[in-house]
């Protein structure tokens, strides 16, 4: 080493070359570290290889499952020669002639040397009585699926298996078979246990919570798990229905066109808002006589509104509510005379309420008037055609209860659809053979057709054992207490009768 020149700027050695800041120590480790790179695999500071990219240590991979290998004279890794070791002692099964591990006891597979446990010969069912293979109770699979104490079993099993069974678990299940069938039921107890079986609370307003499903029904577990503790007074009811409504609103208001949007959202916000003050302050809606709203009012409301923006827009190409005149108004109710009423009224009351917000100036529907009779304007049929239908629903058999009371109390005592669906039980008094038909001041004596009908429909209520308090009990309402959906013309291959005027009594001289 030469003279001393300067101190290295790296470790303060002595430094004997001119010009270099570096001594020679820290010179071959600067170099060194140029060569090195950060291995992509390990992460560390090492010599990557040119045809891997990786260090030496992760360049050795293995052959068969590509897991790096630690010695440099080893081709495979652990696992890849633990399992070469395994698959050599394999031999082939003389029985199944699959490799395997043969068994010294008797020189066949495992699978193979394990014993099967062999089925029970079939026996005689003691229901049906046909020689079949038992599934439980001495009954083949066929008669041990319709058993009426199988909702039982599988509740005393599930009470069996929880650690804290709840108190009304047996109760549910009768509410179950009662309405349902034997499987059907068993599924719904199924689905409870495992809802009961989780770390959640069990408490029943939380219970039925949970065992709703999203979307737009909540399941039948849900509406059964309702039902009964609506009945008990172990939980409020849920606001399914509320939803609903809410979907529906929100699916006409966005089938609105854009820019006619925002004052439908607000109408409908309003009609919301005065029925919430009807029903707060005990008192009725807007007019005098009249109800507050309910959902299928507004539906309907929105729906006519929603038509007209879409016949502003589409047909008079008027993208401004402030646009519309009577000539617009009249072009839209002539798209469907028969609705023209109806359709009227909504859009007076849509066109104050936009009036009041300064949307329109101008109400265009204050010259309009209604034309047309304000009675019934539907269908009737002919007097031989009443006739025939008469002896149907009175002497024929082939006709359903739901029919005939229909026909008879539309044909005899001028009921329309939303009576006889609202008609209850309790409704009818079989002392006085009368019968109290929706808002009628009075009880509506009934003849003997009327009440042969009655009866015919008391029976059918009887033969669904259900709870349901309406008199008219469909295959969806009798699991619960809603009433029956709207009955119109399609509901029966009947043609529809006039329900404003009642026709000639039978025994009339016309009959």
């Amino acid at each position: 080493m030469g003279k001393r020149q300067r101190d290295c700027i790296g470790c303060g050695a002595p430094v004997g070359f001119i010009n270099r800041q570096h001594c020679c120590r820290c010179t071959a480790r600067m170099k060194d570290e140029a060569t090195r790179a950060s291995c992509p695999a390990c992460g560390r500071s090492r010599v990557l290889q040119a045809d891997t990219g990786r260090c030496i240590t992760c360049s050795r991979t293995c052959a068969g499952c590509g897991r790096p290998v630690r010695s440099p004279a080893a081709s495979h890794c652990g696992i890849c020669r633990r399992e070469a070791d395994r698959q050599a002692a394999k031999r082939l099964c003389p029985r199944c002639r699959r490799p395997g591990f043969l068994q010294t006891r008797t020189g066949w597979c495992g699978h193979c040397s394990r014993q099967r446990q062999t089925k029970q010969p079939p026996r005689q069912c003691a229901d049906c009585g046909q020689v079949r293979r038992h599934a439980g109770l001495g009954l083949c699979s066929a008669c041990w699926q319709k058993h009426p104490d199988r909702p039982f079993i599988a509740a005393a099993n599930l009470a069996a298996r929880l650690a804290e069974p709840v108190p009304w678990l047996g109760d549910f299940a009768g509410h179950l078979a009662d309405r349902h069938c034997a499987s059907r039921a068993c599924t719904m107890i199924s689905t409870l246990g495992r809802l009961l079986d989780d770390e959640q609370p069990n408490h029943p307003q939380a219970l039925l919570e949970r065992a709703r499903r999203p979307g737009r029904s909540m399941g039948s577990l849900a509406r059964a798990l309702e039902g009964f503790f609506t009945q008990r007074g172990l939980a409020l009811p849920t606001d399914q229905a509320q939803r609903l409504a809410a979907g529906r609103r929100r699916r006409r208001i966005d089938a609105t066109p854009l820019p006619l949007r925002p004052q439908v959202q607000a109408f409908a916000e309003s009609m919301l808002r005065a029925r919430e003050r009807a029903l707060k302050a005990g008192t009725r809606a807007l007019k005098a006589g009249t109800l507050p709203r309910t959902d299928s009012t507004i539906d309907a409301a929105l729906a006519i509104v929603r038509d007209l923006a879409r016949f502003l827009t589409g047909t008079r190409n008027k993208q401004d509510w402030a646009l519309t005149d009577v000539h617009d108004v009249e072009a839209f109710l002539a798209t469907m005379p028969k609705a023209r009423q109806r359709r009227l009224t909504v859009l007076r009351q849509y066109f104050r309420f936009a009036r009041s917000r300064k949307v329109v100036l101008i109400d265009p529907t204050r010259g309009v008037k209604a034309e047309g009779p304000s009675g019934f304007s539907g269908t009737t049929i002919a007097v031989d055609q009443q006739r025939r239908l008469f002896r149907r629903w009175t002497t024929g058999t082939d006709a359903h209860p739901h029919e005939a009371l229909l026909g008879i109390l539309a044909l005899l005592h001028a009921a329309s659809s939303s009576e006889v669906r609202l008609l209850r039980v309790d409704d009818l008094d079989p002392t006085n053979r009368s019968v109290r038909l929706g808002k009628r001041p009075h009880p509506v004596p009934m003849n003997p057709p009327s009440w042969s009908a009655l009866q015919r429909c008391l029976a059918h209520h009887a033969d669904q054992r259900t709870d349901n308090p309406h008199l008219i009990v469909t295959r969806i309402t009798k699991t619960g207490r809603p009433q029956p959906q709207p009955l119109t013309s399609a509901t029966f291959w009947t043609p529809a009768v006039s329900h404003r005027e009642p026709c000639e009594a039978p025994g009339s001289p016309t009959w």
